[in-house]
């Protein structure tokens, strides 16, 4: 069967492939870092899609139109069920579980991202019928690895590319490098969300009592 065709302008795809890529198949180990990054990446696409406006503290639905993307369509139908009053990063950190499960088996259903059984192996290889298992993801915890499909190509300079690093940074807790390119807006405003909602959940986790 021909898989979907993939959509090359997702922020929450290009995200999860790139976090694959640097972490050699492992992006479970950044599974709430990410969480929250596919989520944010989401809310941005559907802002610039004029779905939502973003802005410092919290986001509201501004048309509830489909959009060309069942993940983003499930994040809209949550915003419009959610608690009016539950601020951005509340948002993100309720939204973050399903939409990185969401995103994971969209790319392996697209076949942009791989499912390697067990330990090192070769890009593309996987087991039984060939397909990725509905249970992957439980499985990559277990010793496998998710890789990119075939290397992945830089974006080309422009805002997306801007986007797609400052959240990457953000994901990856990784500080701004100097002369770094600020993230246009509403990306500005998701990454930082995305970066308090991380020092919140560091902290619960440090600090459980």
């Amino acid at each position: 069967m021909t898989p979907p065709r993939p959509h090359p302008g997702r922020l929450a795809d290009a995200l999860l492939l790139h976090v694959a890529a640097a972490s050699g198949g492992r992006p479970d180990r950044w599974r709430v870092e990410l969480g929250l990054g596919t989520a944010g990446a989401v809310l941005v696409d559907l802002a610039l899609a004029g779905r939502v406006a973003v802005r410092p503290g919290h986001v509201t639905v501004r048309c509830a139109d489909r959009v060309e993307d069942p993940v983003a369509d499930e994040v809209l139908g949550a915003l419009l069920l959610a608690d009016r009053r539950r601020c951005l990063e509340g948002r993100l950190e309720h939204l973050a579980p399903r939409v990185y499960e969401a995103v994971l088996a969209r790319l392996l259903e697209e076949r942009r991202l791989v499912f390697v059984p067990g330990g090192p192996g070769v890009p593309g290889a996987s087991g039984g019928s060939g397909r990725p298992g509905r249970f992957a993801g439980f499985a990559a915890r277990r010793g496998g690895r998710h890789l990119p499909a075939r290397p992945l190509a830089a974006p080309p300079p422009g805002p997306h590319a801007d986007a797609l690093a400052a959240l990457v940074r953000a994901t990856r807790r990784e500080r701004t490098p100097p002369g770094a390119p600020t993230p246009p807006e509403p990306a500005g405003t998701v990454c930082a969300a995305v970066t308090a909602a991380l020092r919140s959940a560091a902290q619960t986790l440090t600090c459980p009592f």
